[in-house]
């Protein structure tokens, strides 16, 4: 069907709707509002199935489409929208609305600027309102031009999308303009668009080269009526710098597919095998699965490999992880899990336990690990590593690790058994070249979802394990900085070029350097002196010392924490600190990346935290500080980061 209709007029019957559906819209406005109701499908006298409008919403200006169902009671629309901050709101725009049966997209000009992944049906046959809407007689009528209104029952490929955006040279100069250049993969990478991120990571490593499978995420974890649809992408590369994407590893497919949850990638005899489980859209047990693939790169979805029973609630069964054990010659599968019965209240979150000859038919067996943390133990790792086995499970986000000299336990508890800090979540490892491990995780800030961090795992001579920055993923970085140093106080003093000694044994007091702007890379030594109270470094600070975001350092507490500057001397801020830091009393490097609001920290080359920016700190000033302590920061380099 295909009208040319101006807004505020205009009335079809029997135009076509259910699923597959598609919609396009043509529209400008001239006085660049974008304010109203543009269009809305729906039976007579029923509730809309379509609503497209402009305006704003919860503090945000867009286009947005909203899309019900009969799957949800009391029915429930799920919205796509195009923020008019990126799509811009001079000239003609093209608007096409994709429903495919189990997605939902929003195009702008050709650019995908949204998805959802809907379930339940919509009537096959609908009345169009142009710049009406028959629900709310109230609303305001789309006030702009419309040029062009068509539907479709079908999918319209890509193709058609992009013609209708004006071409491929044309929708790809629109894709730059509002989404931004593609950032090459790296360090602290998130996918480019509206709404995504980076969910939980997926390493895995053969025959020279390291891949990457990651949730995909969109809406943070709020899409397909909160179940996640989460869908795992994949990158790979031979050399941590140059990297590889590939097509989407394991996509939704299906209506009843919630979510395509967390998993581990094994290969046996030839075969690339991909477990998960799938969270369903009724809310019913979650089935494992897994997908197969020849070449790593395309994997077929396989049968279902069955259920967890009892001893474990079936519900909250994801996140497997299968190993081989040459001792038993049997396949081990651990997945996180609860105990249907606890002895005590919420302490039963376990790695259940399976066995297979086959990697095909599995046998339930009893708990591998009962924890006792308050929650589930998440994606779990396991893995051998010169003469150690480890395994890692996160809780709260936060992943820990245990060691053995035996693939199946007895596991030792470390002393510091967490990687980094709380807001590095869910780290998952895998091998790479040259008998190292990498780990990978997501930068958490409340909300699912973020940017991917990269940590190079290090084993100390007893087995113990360590983070660092991995050096191929460094920034790249322009000259150094001049510095201009001013002092607060007495007992500041200058030795030398980039050096800095702050004696303060019964007081406070800092040095600060101004123009610091933009993304840097921060390196100094540290020579803590004897019987050091606190001291450290302050970022994003204004003038002398002031709003900005103060790494505190506590030798005798063995703690190292982020904390607003000035801050209330009991205020600690846990989710931004670690603890168990052996070696704060000696002299130590420290390295400090300030990537847009990023902020990662590493240690003497062992011990790593990264935490977000505050939306308060955003002053140009570096600090260096000493609280009861006389202090040494010398071989200070600030340089800009180029990329």
């Amino acid at each position: 069907m295909a009208l040319a209709l101006h807004a505020g007029h205009g009335v079809a019957s029997d135009v076509i709707l259910g699923k597959p559906w598609s919609l396009r819209v043509r529209a400008c406005d001239p006085a660049a509002r974008w304010e109203g109701v543009i269009l809305c499908l729906g039976p007579e006298g029923g509730p809309l199935a379509v609503r497209l409008s402009a305006g704003t919403r919860e503090g945000v200006h867009a286009i947005r489409c909203e899309l019900t169902t009969d799957f949800a009671s009391p029915p429930r629309a799920l919205v796509v929208t195009a923020p008019m901050d990126m799509i811009g709101r001079a000239g003609w725009r093209d608007i096409v609305v994709r429903y495919s049966g189990h997605n939902l997209e929003l195009f702008i000009d050709g650019v995908v600027l949204d998805e959802e992944w809907p379930a339940g049906d919509v009537p096959p046959r609908a009345t169009l309102w142009i710049g009406h809407d028959p629900s709310d007689t109230e609303a305001a009528g789309f006030r702009g031009t419309i040029a062009r209104c068509e539907t479709w029952g079908s999918a319209l490929s890509d193709q058609d999308i992009v013609a209708f955006g004006g071409g491929a040279a044309r929708v790809g100069l629109r894709a730059r303009e509002i989404l931004g250049e593609e950032r090459p993969f790296s360090q602290y990478w998130s996918p480019s668009g509206h709404h995504t991120g980076v969910g939980d990571c997926m390493p895995f490593f053969h025959e020279g080269r390291f891949h990457l499978f990651y949730l995909f995420d969109r809406h943070g974890h709020a899409s397909k009526y909160g179940r996640g649809a989460h869908q795992w992408a994949h990158v790979s590369t031979v050399d941590l710098a140059h990297w590889q994407h590939h097509p989407m590893a394991i996509p939704i497919t299906a209506e009843w597919e919630g979510s395509i949850c967390t998993g581990a990638v094994f290969h046996w005899d030839g075969v690339f095998r991909a477990f998960y489980a799938t969270r369903t859209n009724d809310g019913s047990p979650a089935p494992l699965q897994v997908s197969t693939s020849m070449d790593g790169i395309h994997f077929t979805k396989q049968s279902t490999l069955g259920y967890l029973e009892l001893p474990y609630r079936p519900g909250p069964a994801r996140d497997p992880v299968v190993f081989h054990d040459e001792h038993t010659r049997l396949f081990h599968m651990l997945v996180t899990s609860e105990l249907a019965e606890s002895p005590i209240v919420n302490h039963g979150g376990c790695l259940a336990h399976l066995v297979s000859q086959d990697l095909e038919h599995w046998e339930q067996r009893g708990p591998f690990i009962v924890p006792g943390y308050t929650d589930q133990p998440e994606c779990p790792d396991h893995f051998s590593w010169n003469g150690w086995n480890y395994l890692v499970f996160s809780n709260n986000g936060i992943a820990r690790y245990r060691m053995s000299r035996d693939p199946l336990g007895p596991w030792i508890r470390p002393a510091q058994d967490a990687f980094d800090g709380p807001r590095l979540i869910v780290l998952k490892t895998a091998a790479f070249t040259g008998g190292r491990r990498i780990g990978v995780a997501f930068l958490g800030r409340g909300g699912y979802g973020g940017e991917v961090v990269f940590r190079e795992i290090i084993q100390h001579q007893d087995g113990t394990l360590g983070t660092a920055f991995p050096v191929e993923m460094r920034p790249t970085t322009g000259d150094p900085i001049d510095l201009a140093w001013t002092a607060t106080g007495r007992g500041a003093l200058s030795p030398g070029d980039g050096a800095w000694r702050l004696a303060a044994p019964d007081g406070f007091i800092a040095v600060a350097a101004s123009g610091i702007v933009g993304d840097v890379r921060i390196t100094m030594v540290i020579d803590p002196g004897i019987h050091a109270g606190a001291f450290g470094i302050c970022v994003r600070a204004t003038g002398a010392y002031a709003d900005g975001y103060e790494l505190r350092i506590e030798p005798a507490r063995g703690k190292v924490g982020w904390r607003r500057a000035n801050a209330n001397t009991i205020d600690e801020c846990e989710r931004e600190a670690i603890h168990g830091v052996t070696g704060l009393d000696r002299p130590f490097t420290m390295e400090i990346i300030v990537h847009g609001d990023c902020l990662d920290v590493c240690i003497a080359g062992g011990r790593t935290m990264i935490v977000g920016v505050p939306e308060w700190a955003r002053g140009d000033s570096l600090a260096l500080f000493a609280h009861h302590a006389s202090v040494v920061f010398s071989d200070i380099v600030v340089r800009r980061i180029s990329r």
